[in-house]
């Protein structure tokens, strides 16, 4: 009996023994795991750091022509960014194409002053003046509006919906039109109601409308920006109106949506941020001490682009994101014809030349084109443009 105890004790001091030493092992394996993973992460950190430090300072000094559409050379028509795609128009009728040379619509009319808006996939075409209206996305023509009276400017929905100021002696209309021609709602002004729509924009979901209306008031003249919700918020408020601010002694020439939330108004003294996507309320504005002659934006940014005295960089760019935060002044010596933002890269471009800052000022390029050009696309991502011109159009990376 006494052997058989000290059998069991004997066992349970060894199996005692192995257990520590199994829960000693365990540890220091759990100490390894826990130390490759640490290492693995630190590893792939570092290769990110790596990789976005020489994105950041990547600058290119060339570019390489990947894939070249040549078309039959059309005098007096324009070019306009489509969706990442190319709009060419003109009196006679408009085309889209992308880059794999599909034709995504060919639509025949006759306008004497044709007037584009692009939202995502939507284009509006219509005459200044005129009674008619398309509205095509990248599968062709999805309706058309007839109006009675004068078109005088249109602003279009990433679903097609369409407001549209219109002329009638002396009162004007803001009708809002769904893609099949049918109205929506409508609002008439007049210089002693509201005053005059100046500018207007539609929201990319097609329930906002931004409008600025030019008054006179105690003999001078002052403008207003008035918000439009057609949605639910916004069906229990007289003509739909959910905010508005007014401008003494001002007048506010241009009005945009940049994202779902976002609003901005530009004046010839004051800039104004507007956030809220039911109400939208204004959350910043500053005063413009000098001669704005551009703006330009996205989703996240807007650039102001002022002439300056200086004889080697007469112009300058000021950027704001979203919070009415200037994030960079870049000065530039580049005589454009226009200026966009591609992702957080802002490109500035002739028809022979340019250069590309990123928000942070740093250069990324500054060139020659090899063909002259009338419209710059992004392609895709910051690296790829599509170069149009009057005959061809190049697919292009820079390098």
């Amino acid at each position: 009996m006494a052997d058989e105890v000290t059998r069991v004790q004997k066992f349970d001091e060894e199996f005692e023994k192995n257990d520590k030493k199994w829960m000693k092992d365990l540890a220091r394996h759990r100490r390894f795991v826990v130390y490759r993973i640490i290492i693995i992460v630190a590893a792939i950190a570092g290769a990110l750091f790596f990789i976005y430090n020489n994105y950041k300072n990547m600058v290119y000094t060339d570019y390489s022509i990947l894939n070249t559409i040549q078309y039959e050379d059309s005098s007096g028509a324009r070019f306009k960014r489509f969706n990442g795609n190319v709009l060419k128009y003109s009196r006679d009728g408009a085309t889209a194409f992308n880059m794999d040379n599909q034709m995504l619509f060919n639509q025949t009319y006759e306008m004497q002053n044709p007037m584009v808006d692009i939202c995502g996939d939507y284009v509006a075409l219509g005459d200044y003046k005129g009674t008619k209206i398309y509205i095509l996305n990248s599968e062709g023509l999805q309706g058309q509006i007839d109006t009675t009276l004068p078109v005088q400017r249109f602003s279009i929905a990433g679903n097609g919906n369409i407001a549209v100021v219109l002329e009638e002696d002396d009162v004007t209309w803001v009708k809002l039109y769904n893609k099949e021609g049918e109205v929506v709602a409508s609002d008439r002004t007049t210089m002693k109601k509201s005053g005059f729509p100046l500018s207007m924009d539609i929201s990319e979901n097609g329930i906002m409308l931004n409008i600025s209306y030019i008054y006179i008031d105690s003999g001078k003249i002052s403008s207003s920006v008035a918000f439009y919700n057609f949605g639910s918020v916004g069906q229990n408020e007289i003509d739909n109106l959910v905010s508005g601010y007014n401008y003494d002694d001002e007048t506010i020439t241009y009005v945009q949506f940049m994202n779902a939330n976002t609003a901005f108004a530009l004046g010839n003294k004051t800039f104004s941020i507007f956030k809220g996507d039911q109400r939208p309320e204004r959350v910043f504005e500053v005063a413009c001490e000098d001669e704005i002659t551009s703006v330009f934006n996205n989703e996240s940014y807007i650039g102001l682009v002022y002439t300056q005295t200086s004889d080697t960089e007469p112009y300058r760019i000021d950027v704001y994101n979203t919070d009415g935060e200037m994030i960079l002044s870049q000065p530039f010596n580049l005589d454009y014809t226009d200026i966009l933002f591609n992702k957080n890269l802002m490109i500035i471009y002739n028809a022979n030349e340019c250069v590309i800052y990123d928000t942070n000022g740093v250069e990324k390029y500054n060139g020659l084109f090899k063909n002259s050009i009338v419209t710059m696309v992004p392609n895709g991502n910051i690296t790829r443009y599509l170069f149009v011109s009057g005959s061809r159009t190049d697919d292009i990376q820079l390098k």
